[in-house]
């Protein structure tokens, strides 16, 4: 276990895990995700060593556009877990897409070894506001804690949840990172490591 920069004891393993990669799947373009923040490919989003941070019983939530449905499956199944049901967000907007314009994202509920669903009453999706450009719904995390235990990690974390009183834990680009994953780099790592460096100082 490490402290993350409030302190807090970060554990080694979760139980519950979010994640939202930066699918590369026809996001390019003018109006594609790559304006907005780097992509990254299926083999490299496979690569990460996720299971090495979930305990043997844990659930995962994976996010996944229209066009990455198929490869959220291949991750889940490279990340050690076994996909179990569709959580689908309706927009109720109009989208972009080449052939139907899409108007959903989907949440693949995923487990492995034996964690238990807290509730069991939660349909297959949820109506929440789109907000800027790749921001999950805040509802998310009050859906993912009455379902799955804590503590919770979120992978490509753009802010800390809010309004949540739960044990989570972030990793991303755009955040203050509280772990640190081996050949992935994020900007916080430089920060992380300068501390380590000066605490060995002492």
């Amino acid at each position: 276990m490490t402290k993350d920069s409030s302190s807090r004891v970060v554990p080694a393993r979760f139980h519950t895990i979010l994640a939202d990669p930066p699918w590369d799947h026809q996001q390019q373009g003018l109006k594609g995700a790559e304006r907005h923040y780097r992509l990254m490919s299926l083999d490299r989003i496979k690569k990460m060593p996720v299971s090495d941070l979930a305990a043997d019983d844990a659930h995962l939530w994976l996010w996944v556009t229209n066009a990455s449905l198929r490869d959220g499956y291949d991750v889940a199944e490279a990340w050690g877990f076994t996909v179990r049901s569709v959580l689908t967000w309706v927009k109720f907007r109009l989208g972009l897409g080449a052939y139907l314009r899409n108007s959903t994202e989907h949440l693949l509920f995923c487990t492995r070894g034996k964690a238990p669903v807290l509730f069991k009453s939660q349909p297959t999706w949820i109506n929440a506001p789109v907000q800027e450009h790749s921001r999950k719904p805040d509802e998310q995390y009050a859906v993912i804690e009455r379902i799955s235990a804590g503590p919770y990690l979120e992978l490509f974390a753009r802010r800390r949840p809010p309004s949540s009183t739960r044990n989570w834990f972030v990793w991303g680009n755009e955040v203050d990172a509280d772990i640190q994953i081996p050949g992935y780099w994020v900007p916080s790592d430089d920060q992380h490591w300068q501390q380590h460096t000066e605490h060995r100082r002492r």
